[in-house]
């Protein structure tokens, strides 16, 4: 079964070569089509085999492929006997299943996106609008406006023929959503993107050829890049890496990558290219569209930077591991406490705590275990401190607490507090239950300086060990001033 998928690729191919050989050798037209035909009748059934023999835990997103593309079979076979018949009149009952494979195939991706990424991840959602907008607006040059100013369709057709850039603009925002999101790459998404590609690809052509029938574009052309689209996405199915597709992504906004900046920055220049192709070709661009798309991309990339400059702050002063704040960040936020101490008088309070005996942890159940417990232990302490304080991981095992307008007493009540939290209930590393403990060194000034105050409960916290851990141990108070 590892390897159905590529031999299914094998087999489209060879339909695919079947289909232009049949075209060259001037066949009867239903028997021309034939090896279209059956790799449209394919692709729905081999997304189904796919899915009951790979048996992904969410199977609502395939299932839902598997139907879009049975409609759009079906839709295909209409095509066919409207053309064998000679004839027809937009809308036809098959662009009525057309539109219906459309949202279909649409809602299956929002399946999966909605799957593959934690929360809405604004900056995948901002990336693909930005090349939404610059396809829409090549769509809109090249196929909607002059459908619409052409006065030799009626109106149903031009409503019909409308439809479909407009439904292949939605697949684009959400083929781009789902490539940009956060989620891992694999060989699924590679297959699904490339099917998604092709498709948008030959229904371009057709829309073209649609706008302009003199194109010199051959519908064996686009005859193939169909049947390669429904060979991929049916081969997304079936290979066994489709049981992880949909698994949530373990981070919540995507990294920027170059290759995601020359999309974008291929999707900026839109704009401006097409209006200096539009002026070689002697056309004019409507200045109200393009100024109003480069202010709508513009705008978002605006966006955009300022979501990577939040991401960059908040990477700077949140700890990886465990959530909490950086080193860097208590450094300073100590240094602006202790200098308004200094101005106004109140006290300042600081816990550095030390997780008991964590070397034995690590070097008995491994770092992952380390890991958990350190997670934890932030976790406790972070829902016990109280408001206004800074909690931080300072390195390794060791935290510290920074409290504002604290005095000695309610500082040592802090310690106690959260020293009782962390001993309260075991730690879930794993596969073990650990009792975990640790001890806690206070210090209090009401004029202190940060080096004297971070000395002082150092030296705390050293007494604390000393006296056996698990224990709160106060600095003299006379040492802070």
């Amino acid at each position: 079964m590892n390897r159905v998928w590529v031999w299914w690729l094998g087999v489209v191919a060879l339909f695919a070569a079947t289909r232009t050989a049949f075209e060259y050798l001037d066949l009867n037209y239903v028997l021309t089509v034939m090896p279209y035909m059956a790799v449209s009748l394919g692709a729905p059934l081999m997304i189904l085999v796919g899915t009951l023999r790979n048996r992904p835990p969410q199977r609502t997103g395939w299932l839902l492929l598997a139907t879009g593309q049975f409609a759009y079979f079906v839709a295909d076979a209409l095509t066919v006997v409207d053309e064998w018949m000679g004839g027809f009149v937009e809308p036809t009952p098959a662009d009525v299943i057309y539109f219906a494979s459309y949202l279909m195939t649409a809602t299956a991706l929002l399946v999966f996106i909605r799957r593959r990424t934690p929360g809405w991840d604004a900056p995948s959602a901002v990336d693909a609008l930005v090349v939404a907008i610059g396809a829409s607006l090549l769509a809109w040059v090249f196929v909607l406006e002059p459908l619409a100013t052409d006065s030799s369709l009626p109106l149903a057709a031009k409503l019909t023929q409308s439809a479909y850039p407009v439904l292949d603009l939605a697949l684009v925002l959400l083929t781009a959503r789902l490539v940009l999101g956060s989620s891992a790459r694999s060989v699924v998404l590679y297959l699904v993107l490339g099917s998604l590609v092709l498709m948008l690809a030959a229904d371009t052509l057709w829309l073209a050829v649609g706008v302009d029938d003199e194109l010199p574009v051959p519908e064996i052309l686009m005859d193939d890049l169909w049947i390669a689209s429904l060979g991929m996405i049916a081969a997304a199915a079936l290979h066994p890496g489709m049981r992880r597709f949909d698994e949530r992504s373990p981070v919540a906004a995507p990294h920027a990558t170059p290759a995601r900046l020359v999309v974008l920055s291929v999707a900026v220049l839109i704009g401006p290219g097409l209006q200096y192709v539009q002026h070689l070709r002697g056309e004019d661009l409507s200045v109200p569209l393009a100024s109003a798309t480069c202010a709508a991309m513009f705008l978002l990339v605006l966006f955009r930077m300022a979501g990577l400059v939040a991401a960059q702050h908040r990477a700077a002063v949140t700890d990886g591991l465990t959530g909490l704040h950086t080193r860097r960040h208590f450094t300073d936020a100590l240094a602006v406490e202790c200098s308004r101490a200094a101005r106004t008088g109140y006290g300042v309070g600081l816990l550095v705590i030390d997780v008991d005996h964590f070397k034995r942890v690590n070097d008995t159940y491994g770092h992952p275990a380390g890991d958990r417990v350190l997670q934890e232990v932030a976790r406790r302490l972070a829902t016990g401190s109280r408001a206004g304080t800074v909690v931080a991981r300072y390195g390794g095992e060791e935290f510290v607490v920074l409290a504002p307008h604290t005095d000695a007493g309610e500082l040592l009540a802090l310690a106690e507090r959260l020293r009782l939290l962390v001993a309260g209930l075991p730690v879930d590393a794993g596969e073990n239950l650990l009792s975990v403990t640790v001890s806690i060194g206070a210090a209090c000034a009401s004029h202190p300086d940060p080096e004297s105050l971070m000395r002082d409960a150092d030296a705390a916290l050293y007494s604390a060990k000393e006296a056996g851990r698990n224990r709160s141990v106060a600095a003299p108070v006379a040492a802070h001033r």
